[in-house]
Protein backbone atom coordinates (compact mmCIF):
# COMPACT_ATOMS: atom_id res chain seq x y z
CA UNK A 1 0.00 0.00 0.00
CA UNK A 2 1.34 3.45 -0.95
CA UNK A 3 0.89 5.91 1.92
CA UNK A 4 1.87 9.00 -0.09
CA UNK A 5 -1.10 9.86 -2.28
CA UNK A 6 -0.87 11.45 -5.74
CA UNK A 7 -2.37 14.57 -4.16
CA UNK A 8 0.53 14.74 -1.68
CA UNK A 9 3.08 14.21 -4.46
CA UNK A 10 1.55 17.09 -6.39
CA UNK A 11 1.56 19.14 -3.20
CA UNK A 12 5.32 18.64 -2.80
CA UNK A 13 5.89 19.62 -6.42
CA UNK A 14 3.75 22.74 -6.04
CA UNK A 15 5.25 24.16 -2.84
CA UNK A 16 8.77 23.22 -3.93
CA UNK A 17 8.59 25.15 -7.19
CA UNK A 18 7.01 28.11 -5.39
CA UNK A 19 9.91 28.04 -2.92
CA UNK A 20 12.42 27.94 -5.77
CA UNK A 21 10.72 30.85 -7.52
CA UNK A 22 10.32 32.69 -4.20
CA UNK A 23 6.61 33.04 -4.80
CA UNK A 24 5.83 32.77 -1.09
CA UNK A 25 8.10 35.77 -0.45
CA UNK A 26 5.80 37.98 -2.52
CA UNK A 27 2.65 37.09 -0.60
CA UNK A 28 2.22 39.62 2.23
CA UNK A 29 2.32 38.16 5.72
CA UNK A 30 -0.69 40.33 6.44
CA UNK A 31 -3.03 40.78 3.53
CA UNK A 32 -3.21 39.16 0.11
CA UNK A 33 -1.97 39.35 -3.48
CA UNK A 34 -3.66 38.75 -6.81
CA UNK A 35 -2.55 35.83 -8.95
CA UNK A 36 -1.83 38.35 -11.70
CA UNK A 37 0.51 40.40 -9.50
CA UNK A 38 2.16 37.27 -8.11
CA UNK A 39 2.86 35.98 -11.63
CA UNK A 40 4.29 39.37 -12.61
CA UNK A 41 6.49 39.44 -9.48
CA UNK A 42 8.16 36.13 -10.32
CA UNK A 43 8.17 36.63 -14.11
CA UNK A 44 5.84 33.73 -14.83
CA UNK A 45 2.77 33.07 -16.95
CA UNK A 46 -0.40 33.96 -15.05
CA UNK A 47 -2.28 30.81 -16.09
CA UNK A 48 0.59 28.62 -14.84
CA UNK A 49 0.72 30.33 -11.45
CA UNK A 50 -3.06 30.11 -11.19
CA UNK A 51 -2.98 26.32 -11.67
CA UNK A 52 -0.20 25.78 -9.12
CA UNK A 53 -1.80 28.14 -6.61
CA UNK A 54 -5.15 26.39 -7.06
CA UNK A 55 -3.63 23.13 -5.86
CA UNK A 56 -2.01 24.87 -2.88
CA UNK A 57 -5.41 26.35 -2.05
CA UNK A 58 -6.99 22.92 -2.33
CA UNK A 59 -4.49 21.43 0.13
CA UNK A 60 -4.70 24.41 2.51
CA UNK A 61 -1.11 25.47 1.93
CA UNK A 62 -2.55 28.85 0.91
CA UNK A 63 -5.79 30.62 1.83
CA UNK A 64 -8.11 32.35 -0.62
CA UNK A 65 -7.98 36.12 -0.50
CA UNK A 66 -11.04 38.36 -0.07
CA UNK A 67 -11.74 38.47 -3.82
CA UNK A 68 -11.60 35.85 -6.58
CA UNK A 69 -8.14 35.49 -8.06
CA UNK A 70 -6.33 36.45 -4.85
CA UNK A 71 -4.37 34.37 -2.34
CA UNK A 72 -3.09 34.85 1.20
CA UNK A 73 -0.79 32.99 3.53
CA UNK A 74 -2.16 30.06 5.50
CA UNK A 75 -1.01 29.03 8.95
CA UNK A 76 1.65 26.83 7.29
CA UNK A 77 2.89 28.74 4.26
CA UNK A 78 5.11 31.36 5.99
CA UNK A 79 7.47 28.44 6.66
CA UNK A 80 8.16 28.40 2.91
CA UNK A 81 9.38 32.01 2.79
CA UNK A 82 13.10 32.31 2.07
CA UNK A 83 13.84 34.02 5.38
CA UNK A 84 12.26 31.28 7.49
CA UNK A 85 14.81 28.86 9.04
CA UNK A 86 12.75 25.82 7.98
CA UNK A 87 12.50 26.82 4.32
CA UNK A 88 15.88 25.32 3.28
CA UNK A 89 14.95 22.07 5.04
CA UNK A 90 12.01 21.79 2.65
CA UNK A 91 14.22 22.51 -0.36
CA UNK A 92 16.81 19.93 0.68
CA UNK A 93 14.13 17.31 1.38
CA UNK A 94 13.20 17.50 -2.29
CA UNK A 95 16.73 17.84 -3.66
CA UNK A 96 18.31 15.09 -1.57
CA UNK A 97 15.34 12.73 -1.38
CA UNK A 98 12.37 13.14 -3.72
CA UNK A 99 14.35 14.08 -6.83
CA UNK A 100 16.80 11.14 -6.59
CA UNK A 101 14.01 8.73 -5.58
CA UNK A 102 12.19 9.56 -8.82
CA UNK A 103 15.33 8.62 -10.77
CA UNK A 104 15.92 5.27 -9.09
CA UNK A 105 14.59 3.12 -11.99
CA UNK A 106 16.87 4.71 -14.58
CA UNK A 107 19.81 4.93 -12.14
CA UNK A 108 19.78 1.23 -11.26
CA UNK A 109 19.20 0.33 -14.90
CA UNK A 110 22.34 2.28 -15.81
CA UNK A 111 24.63 1.16 -12.96
CA UNK A 112 23.22 -2.15 -11.79
CA UNK A 113 21.26 -3.14 -8.73
CA UNK A 114 23.92 -2.27 -6.18
CA UNK A 115 24.92 0.52 -3.80
CA UNK A 116 27.13 3.31 -5.09
CA UNK A 117 30.67 2.15 -4.23
CA UNK A 118 32.17 5.62 -3.88
CA UNK A 119 31.35 9.31 -3.72
CA UNK A 120 30.53 9.64 -7.43
CA UNK A 121 27.87 7.89 -9.52
CA UNK A 122 25.27 8.22 -6.79
CA UNK A 123 21.49 8.53 -7.26
CA UNK A 124 21.79 12.19 -6.18
CA UNK A 125 24.45 13.03 -8.77
CA UNK A 126 22.59 11.06 -11.43
CA UNK A 127 19.33 12.90 -10.71
CA UNK A 128 21.09 16.26 -10.95
CA UNK A 129 22.62 15.39 -14.32
CA UNK A 130 26.26 14.94 -13.27
CA UNK A 131 26.76 11.28 -12.29
CA UNK A 132 30.53 11.64 -12.63
CA UNK A 133 30.70 14.04 -9.66
CA UNK A 134 30.38 13.59 -5.91
CA UNK A 135 27.29 15.18 -4.31
CA UNK A 136 29.22 18.12 -2.85
CA UNK A 137 30.72 18.82 -6.29
CA UNK A 138 27.25 18.79 -7.83
CA UNK A 139 26.01 21.23 -5.19
CA UNK A 140 28.90 23.56 -6.02
CA UNK A 141 27.50 23.79 -9.57
CA UNK A 142 24.15 24.96 -8.18
CA UNK A 143 24.92 27.90 -5.85
CA UNK A 144 21.32 28.51 -4.81
CA UNK A 145 20.91 24.88 -3.77
CA UNK A 146 24.31 24.90 -2.07
CA UNK A 147 23.21 27.94 -0.05
CA UNK A 148 19.95 26.23 0.85
CA UNK A 149 21.86 23.14 1.95
CA UNK A 150 24.24 25.21 4.10
CA UNK A 151 21.26 27.01 5.67
CA UNK A 152 19.56 23.67 6.30
CA UNK A 153 22.60 22.49 8.26
CA UNK A 154 22.42 25.60 10.42
CA UNK A 155 18.69 25.06 10.87
CA UNK A 156 19.28 21.47 11.96
CA UNK A 157 21.71 22.69 14.60
CA UNK A 158 19.16 25.23 15.83
CA UNK A 159 16.36 22.68 15.88
CA UNK A 160 18.59 20.09 17.54
CA UNK A 161 19.67 22.52 20.23
CA UNK A 162 22.64 21.96 22.46
CA UNK A 163 24.23 18.54 22.90
CA UNK A 164 24.51 17.35 26.49
CA UNK A 165 28.18 16.41 26.89
CA UNK A 166 28.55 15.82 30.64
CA UNK A 167 26.54 14.20 33.40
CA UNK A 168 23.93 11.43 33.53
CA UNK A 169 21.87 12.90 30.69
CA UNK A 170 24.80 12.72 28.25
CA UNK A 171 24.84 9.77 25.89
CA UNK A 172 28.62 9.93 26.20
CA UNK A 173 30.13 11.83 29.13
CA UNK A 174 33.10 13.95 28.07
CA UNK A 175 33.84 15.07 31.62
CA UNK A 176 36.88 12.79 31.65
CA UNK A 177 38.52 14.99 29.00
CA UNK A 178 38.34 18.01 31.29
CA UNK A 179 39.66 15.95 34.21
CA UNK A 180 42.55 14.74 32.06
CA UNK A 181 43.31 18.31 31.02
CA UNK A 182 43.39 19.51 34.60
CA UNK A 183 45.55 16.59 35.73
CA UNK A 184 48.08 16.87 32.93
CA UNK A 185 47.98 20.61 32.29
CA UNK A 186 47.94 20.02 28.56
CA UNK A 187 48.83 23.03 26.43
CA UNK A 188 48.56 21.20 23.11
CA UNK A 189 45.21 20.58 21.39
CA UNK A 190 42.93 18.34 23.41
CA UNK A 191 39.82 18.16 21.23
CA UNK A 192 39.77 18.19 17.42
CA UNK A 193 36.27 18.45 15.94
CA UNK A 194 36.67 17.22 12.37
CA UNK A 195 34.00 18.28 9.90
CA UNK A 196 32.59 20.27 12.81
CA UNK A 197 30.53 22.71 10.75
CA UNK A 198 29.89 26.01 12.48
CA UNK A 199 31.22 24.79 15.80
CA UNK A 200 28.04 24.07 17.77
CA UNK A 201 29.56 20.99 19.40
CA UNK A 202 32.75 22.85 20.35
CA UNK A 203 30.57 25.54 21.96
CA UNK A 204 28.82 22.87 23.99
CA UNK A 205 32.15 21.42 25.15
CA UNK A 206 33.55 24.80 26.18
CA UNK A 207 30.34 25.71 27.99
CA UNK A 208 29.98 22.47 29.96
CA UNK A 209 33.31 20.63 30.26
CA UNK A 210 35.40 22.20 33.00
CA UNK A 211 39.12 22.45 32.42
CA UNK A 212 39.15 22.81 28.63
CA UNK A 213 40.28 26.14 27.21
CA UNK A 214 39.30 27.51 23.78
CA UNK A 215 42.90 27.34 22.52
CA UNK A 216 42.91 23.60 23.20
CA UNK A 217 40.04 23.02 20.77
CA UNK A 218 40.45 22.77 17.00
CA UNK A 219 37.53 23.16 14.59
CA UNK A 220 38.18 21.69 11.13
CA UNK A 221 36.02 21.83 8.02
CA UNK A 222 36.02 22.92 4.38
CA UNK A 223 37.30 26.39 3.61
CA UNK A 224 33.88 27.97 3.00
CA UNK A 225 32.54 26.55 6.28
CA UNK A 226 35.53 27.77 8.27
CA UNK A 227 35.19 31.19 6.67
CA UNK A 228 31.58 31.34 7.87
CA UNK A 229 32.61 30.14 11.34
CA UNK A 230 35.22 32.89 11.60
CA UNK A 231 32.61 35.43 10.60
CA UNK A 232 30.23 34.22 13.28
CA UNK A 233 32.66 33.52 16.10
CA UNK A 234 32.79 37.00 17.66
CA UNK A 235 30.48 36.86 20.65
CA UNK A 236 29.39 33.36 19.65
CA UNK A 237 31.37 31.27 22.13
CA UNK A 238 34.18 30.35 19.75
CA UNK A 239 36.68 33.10 20.53
CA UNK A 240 40.13 31.57 20.86
CA UNK A 241 39.22 28.28 19.18
CA UNK A 242 41.74 27.22 16.52
CA UNK A 243 39.96 27.17 13.16
CA UNK A 244 41.54 25.14 10.42
CA UNK A 245 40.65 24.35 6.83
CA UNK A 246 40.98 20.61 6.36
CA UNK A 247 39.85 17.83 4.06
CA UNK A 248 39.36 14.78 6.27
CA UNK A 249 40.23 12.48 3.37
CA UNK A 250 43.81 13.72 3.66
CA UNK A 251 46.43 13.37 6.40
CA UNK A 252 45.32 14.79 9.75
CA UNK A 253 47.58 17.82 10.43
CA UNK A 254 46.96 17.84 14.20
CA UNK A 255 48.84 14.89 15.68
CA UNK A 256 48.62 13.53 19.20
CA UNK A 257 45.37 15.11 20.41
CA UNK A 258 43.51 13.49 23.26
CA UNK A 259 40.16 13.31 21.45
CA UNK A 260 39.20 13.44 17.78
CA UNK A 261 35.48 13.95 17.24
CA UNK A 262 33.73 12.88 14.06
CA UNK A 263 30.09 13.95 14.21
CA UNK A 264 27.51 13.25 11.51
CA UNK A 265 30.18 12.54 8.91
CA UNK A 266 30.54 8.81 8.26
CA UNK A 267 26.88 8.40 7.29
CA UNK A 268 27.70 10.41 4.16
CA UNK A 269 30.08 7.71 2.90
CA UNK A 270 30.11 4.09 1.82
CA UNK A 271 32.48 1.71 3.58
CA UNK A 272 35.63 2.24 1.52
CA UNK A 273 35.89 6.04 1.92
CA UNK A 274 34.66 5.78 5.53
CA UNK A 275 37.53 3.41 6.32
CA UNK A 276 39.92 5.85 4.67
CA UNK A 277 38.65 8.69 6.87
CA UNK A 278 39.02 6.61 10.03
CA UNK A 279 42.50 5.50 9.02
CA UNK A 280 43.62 9.15 9.12
CA UNK A 281 42.55 9.25 12.78
CA UNK A 282 44.32 6.00 13.59
CA UNK A 283 47.51 7.51 12.18
CA UNK A 284 47.08 10.71 14.21
CA UNK A 285 46.35 9.12 17.60
CA UNK A 286 49.36 9.33 19.97
CA UNK A 287 51.13 6.00 20.38
CA UNK A 288 52.17 6.89 23.94
CA UNK A 289 48.72 7.72 25.33
CA UNK A 290 46.31 4.77 25.68
CA UNK A 291 43.57 7.17 26.81
CA UNK A 292 43.42 8.95 23.44
CA UNK A 293 40.17 8.36 21.61
CA UNK A 294 38.30 8.79 18.35
CA UNK A 295 34.67 9.60 19.19
CA UNK A 296 32.15 8.92 16.43
CA UNK A 297 28.70 10.49 16.88
CA UNK A 298 26.14 9.37 14.33
CA UNK A 299 22.59 8.39 13.68
CA UNK A 300 22.60 4.60 13.76
CA UNK A 301 20.64 2.01 11.86
CA UNK A 302 18.09 0.67 14.33
CA UNK A 303 17.91 -3.09 14.76
CA UNK A 304 14.11 -2.89 14.69
CA UNK A 305 13.09 -0.98 11.55
CA UNK A 306 11.39 2.38 12.08
CA UNK A 307 9.99 4.54 9.26
CA UNK A 308 11.97 7.73 9.86
CA UNK A 309 15.21 5.84 10.51
CA UNK A 310 14.89 3.78 7.33
CA UNK A 311 13.98 6.95 5.39
CA UNK A 312 17.22 8.58 6.53
CA UNK A 313 19.13 5.49 5.42
CA UNK A 314 17.57 5.64 1.95
CA UNK A 315 18.33 9.35 1.65
CA UNK A 316 21.93 8.52 2.55
CA UNK A 317 21.86 5.85 -0.17
CA UNK A 318 21.03 8.68 -2.59
CA UNK A 319 24.14 10.53 -1.42
CA UNK A 320 26.44 7.51 -1.48
CA UNK A 321 26.35 6.94 2.28
CA UNK A 322 24.57 4.73 4.79
CA UNK A 323 23.46 4.39 8.37
CA UNK A 324 25.29 1.70 10.35
CA UNK A 325 24.59 -0.57 13.29
CA UNK A 326 27.12 -1.70 15.88
CA UNK A 327 28.48 -4.57 13.79
CA UNK A 328 28.99 -2.26 10.81
CA UNK A 329 30.85 0.31 12.93
CA UNK A 330 33.09 -2.38 14.37
CA UNK A 331 33.88 -3.68 10.90
CA UNK A 332 35.00 -0.34 9.44
CA UNK A 333 36.87 0.66 12.62
CA UNK A 334 38.85 -2.58 12.58
CA UNK A 335 39.68 -2.16 8.90
CA UNK A 336 41.04 1.33 9.68
CA UNK A 337 43.37 0.21 12.48
CA UNK A 338 41.05 1.13 15.36
CA UNK A 339 39.21 -0.90 17.95
CA UNK A 340 35.79 -0.10 19.36
CA UNK A 341 36.06 0.16 23.15
CA UNK A 342 32.59 1.55 23.78
CA UNK A 343 29.23 1.68 22.01
CA UNK A 344 26.63 3.94 23.60
CA UNK A 345 22.93 3.97 22.68
CA UNK A 346 19.54 4.46 24.26
CA UNK A 347 16.45 2.41 23.59
CA UNK A 348 14.24 3.86 20.86
CA UNK A 349 16.83 6.56 20.15
CA UNK A 350 18.65 6.45 16.82
CA UNK A 351 21.69 8.40 18.06
CA UNK A 352 24.83 6.53 19.00
CA UNK A 353 28.38 7.22 20.15
CA UNK A 354 31.18 4.89 19.09
CA UNK A 355 34.34 5.18 21.21
CA UNK A 356 37.50 4.00 19.46
CA UNK A 357 41.16 3.58 20.43
CA UNK A 358 44.26 2.49 18.56
CA UNK A 359 44.10 -1.20 17.72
Amino acid sequence: MINLSPTQLADVAAWNIFIEWRAFDHIPLEGHISIKDLARAIDAEESLISRIATHLLATNKLRPGPRPGTVAHSRVSPVYRTAHPASPLCTVAVGNAMRPFAHWPSFFEAYGRREAPGPSHTPFSFAWGRPDLAPWEVKALHPSYARAFARSMRSREMVGGNTTVVGPDALYDLGWVGAEARARGHAEPLVVDVGGGLGQFVRDILADVKGIKPGQCVLQDRSEVIEESRRLMVGDGLEGVVMMEHDFHTEQPVKGALVYVLRRVLLDYSDSPAIGILRRFAEALPADNPKARVIIMEERLLETPAPHNSLVDLVMLNLGGKLRNEAMFRKIASAAGLKVVGYFVRERDSNCVVECARA
